[in-house]
């Protein structure tokens, strides 16, 4: 069996991602997540085994976690500061950013859920993750 090694050595890392919001760069993110998924399910007629297989709809969900300082500005350039106000909007997650192989992850029709806080005695950072509602990825 050949192997083909990778053509720089190196993979793609936090350090080579860069995460935009409002068409501008965020570098408070310590954390995005999103995934898509679909409802597949077995059809069943006579018998114990499917006769096909049922689609329906594809499902978004994601998270984006930051330093409250981060958040805090949003909130402040909200309308009426409420984030959960935000008109949907894009995030771009680009990577290559330090010269690898570039690509960019679209995620469209997005918006906040929840407006979070928590904090514990004897933190040395205040982060926040906010869970999104997402309409549409598009991998580019």
């Amino acid at each position: 069996m050949t192997i083909t090694p990778l053509i720089n050595g190196i993979n793609y890392d936090w350090a080579s991602i860069s995460i935009q919001l409002f068409g501008v760069p965020i570098t408070g993110v310590t954390k995005i997540s999103y995934s898509r998924k679909q409802k597949k399910e077995n059809n069943y007629g006579v018998g114990p085994y499917p006769v096909s297989r049922g689609y329906c709809n594809v499902e978004y969900e994601g998270s984006i976690e930051m330093y409250l300082d981060e958040w805090k500005m949003i909130i402040l350039n909200s309308p009426g500061q409420d984030p959960l106000q935000i008109s949907p909007f894009t995030i771009s997650v680009i990577f290559g950013a330090d010269g690898r192989t570039p690509g960019q992850d679209k995620l469209k029709g997005v918006e906040f859920l929840a407006d979070p806080f928590s904090a514990s005695q004897g933190e040395t950072k205040l982060m926040v993750t906010i869970p999104l509602i997402i309409a549409q990825i598009d991998r580019v």
